[in-house]
């Protein structure tokens, strides 16, 4: 009878592997990509900037715990498709001394690629639908050459401020392709899959183009996805502008932002504060 019980559990086995050996495995290096029936949103690591001025933001070192920013991207997965907000500190950075990348007064330490954090959710550059930057600066853009074959949601005021003659040439060598992508100019708020679920926001003020995401999220409810609109929690809880902005749009773009999240119940997520990144569920686990 155990002859009998060993023979039929082998026989289970060998069917198991030969049902195995017939799925075809996913890409090399890649996870299951995730099929959603609703909008999930993945919070990707993009590197973090070494800095140590709270000062150029209106804010003093007692205002300010930690004074470095963080600097996530943001993938956000609908059923209709894929939008990836902002492409982070450039790649190449990964695993280098900061003394190697310093821009100005600040440095960039980073320890994982763009593609490596798509590649841990099952996705790849050709799979994103949408392309989205809140801005040009170079610690937003640094891999947005990687993603010129997905439409470009751009306002044309950006676009301007990007290939104009007043161009950053340290950060425009990181998206020059975008020049030539599929470009789809948008104005004021765009509804990104046309439900009211995923809208980018104009909120203009830190560069002429300058916008938000908003992402309606069944479980975790509204969140908007500030971009540069603030760079540490400690300016909204204490009302400070960077002085550089303060005669800017950025005044009237928070007001915005702040009835919008009132009107919507929304919260909002300062992706630069280390003090929300820090707890924020971060890919590949997800929000939905």
């Amino acid at each position: 009878m155990i002859r009998h019980a060993l023979a039929a559990l082998l026989g289970v086995m060998m069917c198991g592997l030969a049902a195995a050996a017939q799925t075809p495995p996913p890409p090399s290096g890649l996870a299951p990509l995730p099929k959603v029936t609703s909008v999930r949103v993945y919070v990707l690591d993009c590197g973090t900037i070494i800095s140590n001025r709270p000062e150029g933001f209106g804010l003093t070192r007692d205002d300010v715990f930690n004074p470095n920013f963080s600097d996530p991207c943001f993938l956000v997965i609908h059923p209709k498709g894929m939008l990836l907000f902002d492409t982070g500190l450039v790649d190449s950075h990964v695993g280098r001394p900061i003394y190697e990348n310093m821009t100005g007064y600040e440095g960039i330490l980073k320890f994982t690629t763009l593609r490596g954090e798509l590649a841990n959710i099952g996705v790849t550059a050709p799979m994103i639908t949408y392309l989205a930057i809140s801005h040009s600066h170079w610690d937003h853009v640094g891999n947005a050459n990687d993603y010129a074959g997905s439409t470009w949601l751009a306002r044309k005021a950006e676009y301007d401020f990007m290939f104009g003659p007043g161009a950053n040439a340290v950060s425009l060598k990181n998206y020059d392709r975008l020049a030539h992508a599929n470009i789809k100019f948008i104005d004021g708020d765009y509804d990104v899959f046309g439900d009211g679920s995923v809208v980018l926001l104009s909120t203009p003020g830190h560069s002429p183009g300058h916008q938000s995401l908003y992402v309606k999220l069944a479980h975790t409810g509204g969140v908007v996805i500030s971009g540069d609109l603030y760079h540490y929690s400690a300016e909204r809880k204490l009302g400070r502008v960077p002085p550089r902005e303060q005669t800017t749009e950025t005044p009237a773009s928070r007001k915005k932002v702040e009835d919008f999240l009132a009107r919507t119940h929304s919260q909002l997520w300062i992706g630069h504060a280390i003090d929300w990144y820090q707890n924020a569920v971060k890919a590949p686990g997800w929000y939905d």
